[in-house]
């Protein structure tokens, strides 16, 4: 039998808001990436490069001094890195909220800890054991591009030590990489960010939502107890407890076991059979 159907893919409903949002951004991403490169290709060909550019902010009404095409093709890149850096602190906040509805102790930051630092402390116990279960090359992937971000967002200079710094860490990590995420080039440097490093961040971002999801999945004793709370609201404002309403098919134990396993799914991702009927046992034990 093919593991994938028999083995538990569990994911917070944060990281599946992440992936939705991270794909709808990847798709405006790389319909901007090709008109950038049509302009320059076109660019590149024309002898009056003045003269083409006012041409075409006169065509599309749009006023244009000048431009530095080196600038230009990075700074839409720096946003990039930008948009993708708000989309994962979004995750990590989502993430928290929902951590908590799970297992609601959580010690807040202290000062000088980022938010991805005090998620890895929460959940794996401390910085160390956080940064060993996601792996160094995704830990430091994700701390340059945040410097990366800082820069572009803040302009500021007082972390272009530490950012170089990370550069040169990250860049010792290209084999893990290309492995990894298909990754056929090293991290650039801040005024290099390319539509490569876009790529890459948001993998290491995707990675770190994976390993959340399969590094800390509440037991099935938690999982029933969630499940065994949820509330849909009718169309005439009534509410309806989802596990409740499926005892009607008790006396067909398969028939409500493959219910039980559908609520659980679109609520938990993908729940194996053992782990389905560990939680229904559980379920029954609450709702008795």
């Amino acid at each position: 039998m093919n593991r994938d159907y028999t083995k538990t893919k569990f994911s917070f409903q944060s990281f599946r808001s992440l992936k939705k949002g991270l794909g709808e951004f990847d798709a405006v991403v790389e319909c901007n990436e090709l008109a950038i490169r049509e302009f320059t290709s076109n660019l590149s060909k024309t002898l009056d490069k003045e003269s083409y550019i006012q041409a075409l902010a006169e065509k599309h009404s749009v006023k244009v001094d000048t431009v530095s095409i080196k600038l230009f093709e990075s700074r839409i890149r720096q946003f990039y890195i930008m948009s993708v850096m708000q989309k994962a602190e979004q995750f990590f906040d989502e993430f928290k909220k929902e951590y908590k509805s799970y297992i609601p102790e959580w010690t807040d930051k202290k000062d000088g800890e980022t938010d991805f630092d005090n998620l890895l402390i929460n959940t794996f116990g401390s910085l160390k054991n956080g940064i060993r279960e996601i792996e160094e090359e995704v830990y430091f992937g994700y701390e340059y591009y945040r410097f990366v971000r800082n820069r572009f967002a803040h302009s500021e200079e007082k972390d272009n030590k530490k950012l170089k710094l990370y550069l040169q860490k990250v860049k010792t990590y290209k084999l893990f990489y290309n492995i990894t995420f298909h990754s056929n080039r090293e991290p650039n440097e801040y005024k290099e960010i390319d539509f490569n490093d876009f790529l890459l961040i948001t993998n290491i971002i995707k990675n770190i939502g994976y390993t959340l999801c399969e590094k800390c999945k509440p037991n099935n004793q938690i999982l029933a107890e969630i499940i065994s709370k949820k509330e849909i609201t009718t169309k005439s404002n009534k509410k309806i407890n989802q596990v409740k309403s499926l005892s009607k098919l008790k006396n067909n134990s398969h028939r409500y076991s493959n219910a039980i396993g559908n609520l659980l799914n679109s609520n938990f991702g993908r729940i194996n059979e053992t782990d389905r009927n560990e939680i229904i046992i559980n379920l029954n034990r609450i709702l008795a």
